[in-house]
């Protein structure tokens, strides 16, 4: 069996093998979507091996490339993500020798740390190859009982993403003079993560000169969720007008769903700029966060092991 890094030509290939081992599922496998989330990504293009056995692709493994900025530096990483082993070649250590040959791949191209987020099954494994476990995104979630059962989504502002895009040059996250993680923000990155996501319909509220508050909305059996991604803003001109009126338009969309939800370690950091959000306590009850050191120096490493150290949204660790 040969471990070698994918190519364009692999794309087909490696689609079919994700079909195969893991179904479609609530994300559907497409070259559409492989391309723009592993070849079209602002951060870069992902890192991709894949294990050849006589011709054929029997196994895949891709890292999400991503930029950190942190204490004035900036961090490249990747994410481990997109992964299969074709049924028929499965329990001979496939995912580990992928996993540890990115890791070597990562170690000789700078790249200074790996992170995801696994589900309690995959995390031992994870663990056992040196990732460290920093707990459980935390969440803030509003239930409104009078939208109990109700399905119809409500009526949406403007959504002129042209002329959202004069907005965006100027527009950072609330914590961008906090020492805690963010991601690297360009309009690149922003028209890329939300405008021409293909596999989720994002909304956002914006007065188009001094915030944007991006969402989508999740169907339950119990109604509508409005589960908030990111909030960004000039911070020039985000003035108590400008919140008033984040605050009425954010209000008029999440009365009309039973449920509201926002990354807690965000909403921790910049609560004075979301609009009212209940008094249920921010939980930890999101997915589970580890980390890989590669690059890093120690004590950088140690520090951002606690996740008191990271300001990311929910739209930064979303599973996409």
């Amino acid at each position: 069996m040969k471990i070698r890094k994918g190519t364009e030509s692999d794309i087909p290939a490696i689609v079919e093998l994700l079909k195969s081992s893991l179904g479609e599922g609530l994300i559907q496998k497409s070259e559409k979507l492989w391309n723009w989330k592993h070849v079209n990504n602002p951060h870069g293009a992902s890192p991709i091996l894949v294990a050849e056995q006589d011709g054929q692709v029997v196994g895949v493994r891709a890292f999400l490339r991503w930029q950190w900025k942190y204490k004035g530096q900036v961090f490249q990483a990747i994410r481990a993500v997109d992964t299969a082993t074709h049924p028929e070649f499965q329990g001979k250590g496939i995912f580990k020798k992928l996993t540890l040959q990115g890791l070597n791949d990562a170690l000789d191209e700078g790249i200074h740390l790996v992170y995801n987020t696994p589900n309690e099954s995959s995390k031992p494994g994870y663990l056992k190859m040196g990732w460290v476990d920093i707990g459980r995104m935390a969440l803030k979630l509003k239930v409104n009982v009078l939208a109990y059962k109700q399905f119809d989504l409500p009526v949406l502002p403007e959504q002129d993403w042209v002329k959202l895009s004069n907005l965006l040059p100027n527009i950072s996250n609330p914590i961008v003079k906090a020492e805690q993680a963010q991601t690297l923000l360009s309009p690149d990155y922003i028209k890329w993560r939300y405008q021409d996501n293909p596999l989720f319909d994002y909304n956002f509220l914006s007065d188009y000169q001094s915030f944007v508050l991006f969402f989508r909305f999740k169907p339950h059996s119990f109604g509508q969720e409005m589960r908030v991604v990111d909030l960004l803003i000039d911070e020039q001109k985000f003035d108590k007008s400008a919140k008033n009126a984040l605050s009425n338009s954010f209000q008029k969309i999440n009365r009309a769903c039973f449920l509201t939800s926002v990354s807690g370690r965000h909403f921790q950091l910049v609560y004075g700029v979301y609009p009212d959000m209940g008094i249920i306590p921010v939980m930890d009850k999101g997915p589970i966060i580890t980390l890989r050191n590669v690059n890093l120096e120690e004590q950088v490493f140690a520090e951002l092991s606690n996740q008191e150290n990271w300001g990311y949204t929910l739209g930064d660790m979303e599973l996409f």
